[in-house]
């Protein structure tokens, strides 16, 4: 979904502005399970994309065969072409998927202990006006998905020893050769990344962020998977299928961390930049795997 729109607060009799212009876009291969804010408009993905919708084959034409090996990323790159071609001026972009989105305060119920970073709601309590007052960031330049950490048994790993255990290492790995040899990542950071424990959900695709911040840092990583696409055929199956976009989620996590350290310090940043991310779920209950 994309929005062009400057959001208002809803407190004291003049309205006050929250943001000067917050781009915001949700991705979806389904139909909605439900209805976003009015300032929240679809991105279709496959069998969804129809004639008078903003479509991943409209918007970025060159991504529709990697949709399998990429997953929903392909409909940021379309959101970020969007943003370039009639919003250059955006100041904030905002993103969130079919099932999952941030707020400011929470808005679910605590899911599995397994993912304590997730809450859960029903399509019934998410409703129009609950969003609407809770996605926008306020006066706040990011609204983000609360840190957490990569484990395996219980024991926090670094994120090629999880990447490892979890998927095939091999992809990472050539991915961040890739981001070396295009100048997206220094050589002196591959060690930091890969030793990094600090993990943030879905990387720069999930939440608000400043568009001077995200723009360029996300057409980096664009040029990266192209790249990798171009001289790898890499295709795996089932749960292994988005090979490319599990990489992009560690890239974009590491570049993330490193601009919150630059403006927080080692210790972080306020935590006014964290919000709650939840999932739609059709009974309120966590199901593993999505």
């Amino acid at each position: 979904m994309i929005v062009d729109t400057e959001l208002r607060s809803r407190s004291g009799s003049s309205m006050t502005s929250v943001a000067d212009s917050l781009c915001y876009g949700c991705i979806t291969h389904v139909p909605l399970l439900v209805e976003y804010p009015s300032f929240v408009k679809t991105i279709h993905l496959g069998e969804a994309q129809a004639p008078g919708r903003l479509n991943l084959r409209d918007l970025a034409p060159r991504w529709v065969p990697y949709h399998g090996i990429i997953g929903g990323s392909v409909g940021t790159f379309a959101l970020r072409n969007y943003i370039l071609a009639h919003r250059p001026d955006v100041r904030q972009v905002g993103i969130c998927q079919y099932r999952k989105f941030v707020t400011r305060d929470r808005v679910g119920q605590p899911g599995a202990p397994s993912h304590a970073i997730m809450d859960v709601i029903t399509p019934q309590s998410a409703t129009k006006d609950l969003l609407a007052d809770s996605m926008p960031p306020k006066d706040h330049p990011f609204l983000l998905v609360k840190p957490t950490n990569l484990t395996l048994n219980g024991v926090v790993l670094p994120y090629l020893t999880q990447y490892m255990h979890a998927h095939h290492v091999e992809d990472l790995l050539r991915f961040i050769a890739m981001a070396v040899e295009l100048g997206v990542l220094d050589k002196h950071d591959v060690v930091p990344l890969f030793d990094e424990t600090v993990f943030l959900l879905s990387g720069i695709e999930l939440g608000v962020f400043p568009a001077d911040f995200w723009l360029p840092t996300f057409g980096a990583i664009e040029e990266v998977t192209w790249a990798c696409v171009q001289r790898y055929d890499t295709r795996r199956e089932g749960s292994q299928a988005r090979a490319w976009g599990f990489c992009m989620e560690r890239l974009g996590s590491y570049l993330l961390l490193k601009q919150l350290r630059r403006l927080g310090g080692e210790a972080g940043v306020s935590a006014n930049h964290f919000g709650y991310l939840t999932l739609i779920t059709k009974d309120g209950t966590y199901v593993p795997g999505i």
